[in-house]
């Protein structure tokens, strides 16, 4: 049988206990086998203020996965430099894992704009994607998307709570999406916060916030 992995890349800037919550989510429904956690080395599509090194930022993730046998950390955007492109990511990994079943986790936000993605068309063929809802977007506005104009209803269900999972394969891609908990904590909060001298107890592990007064990152 097929290893079911999943991949959730992103900044991580920082890591905090949404993504970590989000990715168990994943892992829990899907029954997947492993999460993979993918700093990003330069990301295409952001440029935040306050970027730590990708390494420090690789070494922030590492901390926060550490307690969960099935997350696993990869510095394979990191090692390999220049913008990260995730088709780039995935076609690795599929090199490297040949009998393995990829799952890309991504925001509604983010897949809303997939059309501006690199290869956004090979990259459907390379993994099934999971769309995870997210504050202050609905799953109708997909609709606006040429491939997934024939899942109008499924996507009103998803918005109005009837469903909290649906599948869909236009065009032979395979896009599961899943409203999840609310998780309200950003790295953009926790970074304000912490300039702003202000408690992030809670938002993220102790081992991170250790690491970020050690190294004195966003202060």
């Amino acid at each position: 049988m097929a290893q079911r992995l999943a991949i959730l890349g992103g900044t991580f800037n920082p890591i905090h206990y949404g993504h970590l919550a989000a990715a168990e989510e994943v892992r829990d429904r899907l029954k997947l086998e492993r999460v993979l956690f993918i700093p990003s080395y330069l990301p295409p599509h952001k440029h935040e203020e306050d970027m730590p090194s990708a390494i420090q930022r690789l070494e922030m993730v590492r901390l926060a996965t550490a307690g969960n046998p099935h997350f696993t950390v990869s510095d394979i955007e990191v090692k390999r430099g220049g913008k990260s492109y995730t088709v780039e990511t995935a076609q690795e990994l599929r090199t490297m894992h040949p009998k393995a079943e990829f799952y890309f986790i991504t925001g509604l936000d983010s897949f809303l704009e997939i059309r501006t993605w690199n290869r956004w068309e090979m990259l459907l063929t390379l993994c099934s994607f999971v769309v995870l809802s997210r504050p202050g977007y609905r799953f109708a506005d997909l609709a606006k998307i040429d491939f997934m104009k024939g899942t109008i209803k499924e996507l009103a269900g998803l918005d109005n709570g009837d469903l909290v999972h649906a599948v869909f394969q236009p065009d032979g891609f395979k896009i599961y999406m899943e409203m999840i908990p609310l998780y309200d904590i950003s790295s953009t909060d926790i970074r304000q916060r912490i300039r702003e001298s202000r408690t992030v107890k809670y938002h993220l592990p102790e081992s991170v916030e250790n690491y970020i007064i050690k190294n004195k990152l966003y202060a």
